[in-house]
């Protein structure tokens, strides 16, 4: 396993501003995933990070796009639906209202991607990713108060296990 992106960032037009992630596949690996939780918090002039729809973009080795939307955020009862999925009912405050990746007392849903087809399995080829969020879209632009994204993202890699 490879950390790829571990915390939390502004959500503002400089978001984007990131390093194109590198690797190489170990020797014996039969698959390769990719593994995120992403979870925004606050809210600016757009709702954004907590109550705005976003989309995630991981690109693999420039050619391959995977995209993530949390279209829940924002809605009146986003959150309250899912109380039998494990949302924590009449918590204070705005529980009912759905979010952006996750919902009171509910687990992060991770998001895996399998990368199998889409990077050198030999290990001798570097490959890459490159990750961008977007509010409707676009780079996030807030006028103030820009919220967060939280974003935790390991590259997983699979080998035989002998029996």
């Amino acid at each position: 396993m490879v950390s790829m992106i571990h915390g939390g960032k502004t959500f503002d037009k400089h978001y984007n501003n990131r390093s194109i992630f590198k690797f190489t596949v170990p020797e014996g690996v039969r698959a390769v995933r990719l593994v995120s939780v992403i979870t925004g918090h606050g809210s600016d002039n757009n709702g954004c990070g907590e109550f705005c729809v976003t989309q995630h973009v991981m690109t693999i080795n420039e050619k391959v796009n995977y995209t993530i939307e949390f279209n829940n955020a924002g809605t009146a009862l986003g959150c309250a639906m899912n109380v039998p999925l494990g949302v924590v009912p009449n918590e204070h405050g705005t529980w009912l209202y759905g979010r952006d990746g996750w919902c009171d007392g509910q687990e992060v849903q991770p998001w895996v991607v399998d990368l199998s087809k889409d990077v050198d399995l030999s290990g001798s080829t570097i490959n890459t990713i490159s990750y961008n969020g977007y509010f409707n879209h676009h780079d996030p632009n807030p006028t103030s108060s820009p919220g967060m994204m939280e974003v935790f993202s390991e590259v997983v890699f699979y080998t035989p296990v002998e029996v």
